[in-house]
């Protein structure tokens, strides 16, 4: 989604409890955040996600208070927030390292914002009996000290405090990040279920594509400090706008070449000493071209539009699944692709040669508009 379609969507956008608007943030020479505008609805779970250094957790530190943009502004219930401090922005936030406090036990932990907004302290018994319900810890864990806990029980008493307040927002900063692949995967489930349950607006800060695509209902995906694409889970998957949309979003390969004929419905992109059938309606009027083919969609034959003699290089068996990487000297590059045919499945081993295939409809195209230094 163009940045002036956004700005737009900021403007219209009468539900949006926070406004992201214009907003850049410059460390000398350096624009950590560029231009970047995000409307969050009411009740939405929003991710920023983005590879290492592309600006996604400065952004998060700005909707937070940690930080003011050079230029923009940030809006929680239309409220202008970029020169208020966090405390007073009605915000919760869950950190990586969960940020306990090791001094007092998972009752004190929780009750800890309550106590600091003077609440009634029948209120904040009651509140921290509800919240551990709700993080599905039990009642009496409240008596013990933090450093008893799991990472994942850990985990539980922070999103606990950070929700206990009932906040208008609630920021996560890559909280998943330190746990083992298990307990992240039951972690993302018990979040997605908590963020069903109490309806909060809640913008996470990954980059993890997983977590992106399961939990979020809207990604911004952050390149270089710009918003690259804003757009549904879906969506943002099944039709990336950009190469880099496409390659980050996925196991994708990316092969540059020309287009060479237009015949019918389908145009010739010839790619080092091969060519590739692809849609001539996607080709547009565009000469050089970027061609991203999903793992997924590649198979291992020859029955396909485009198919092409390879060898493979490397396989990783997951079980319900294999990845290859397999060299097609025709392209003189290395192509990903998944099998996922469990049920009748043929490990190939490492130098096997092979055939692979995919048809003219399984591929994304772009025009190659960007320099060649902006791909490594």
């Amino acid at each position: 989604m163009a940045t002036e379609q956004l700005n737009e969507a900021v403007d219209e956008s009468s539900e949006a409890v926070v406004r992201i608007d214009g907003v850049t943030k410059e460390y000398g020479t350096l624009r950590a955040v560029d231009d970047v505008s995000i409307p969050i609805e009411e009740g939405e779970f929003i991710t920023i996600l983005g590879p290492s250094g592309a600006g996604k957790t400065t952004l998060l530190h700005l909707i937070a208070g940690f930080e003011r943009p050079t230029a923009g502004e940030i809006y929680i219930d239309d409220q202008p927030v970029s020169n208020e401090p966090p405390y007073e922005r009605d915000i919760g936030l869950v950190f990586q390292s969960h940020a306990l406090f090791p001094h007092m036990t998972v009752g004190e932990n929780i009750a800890f914002p309550l106590k600091m907004r003077r609440q009634n302290p029948g209120d904040i018994d009651r509140k921290v009996e509800e919240v551990l319900e709700l993080v599905r810890l039990p009642i009496d864990y409240a008596d013990k000290p933090v450093d008893e806990l799991s990472g994942g029980q850990q985990q539980r008493v922070a999103f606990a405090r950070a929700i206990v307040y009932e906040p208008t927002l609630l920021l996560l900063d890559e909280p998943l990040s330190s746990l083992d692949k298990k307990l992240r995967e039951e972690m993302r489930a018990e979040l997605t279920r908590i963020h069903e349950e109490t309806e909060l607006t809640i913008v996470h800060v990954t980059h993890n594509q997983t977590e992106a695509l399961s939990m979020a209902d809207r990604i911004a995906l952050i390149r270089d400090g710009r918003l690259e694409q804003f757009d549904s889970a879906q969506d943002i998957y099944a039709a990336p706008e950009t190469p880099f949309a496409a390659d980050f979003i996925g196991n994708t390969t990316l092969l540059y070449g020309t287009v060479t004929d237009r015949t019918g419905g389908t145009a010739t992109v010839s790619i080092a000493d091969g060519t590739v059938q692809v849609p001539a309606a996607a080709v547009g009027d565009a000469s050089d071209v970027v061609v991203a083919l999903r793992a997924e969609q590649v198979a291992l034959s020859g029955d396909h539009d485009n198919a092409y003699a390879a060898t493979i290089e490397q396989v990783s068996f997951e079980g319900d699944q294999t990845q290859y990487h397999v060299h097609v000297p025709a392209f003189e590059t290395t192509v990903r692709l998944v099998d996922q045919r469990t049920d009748t499945q043929v490990l190939y081993e490492r130098g096997a040669d092979v055939t692979v295939g995919w048809d003219v409809d399984d591929v994304f195209v772009y025009p190659d508009d960007e320099p060649d230094a902006a791909r490594d």
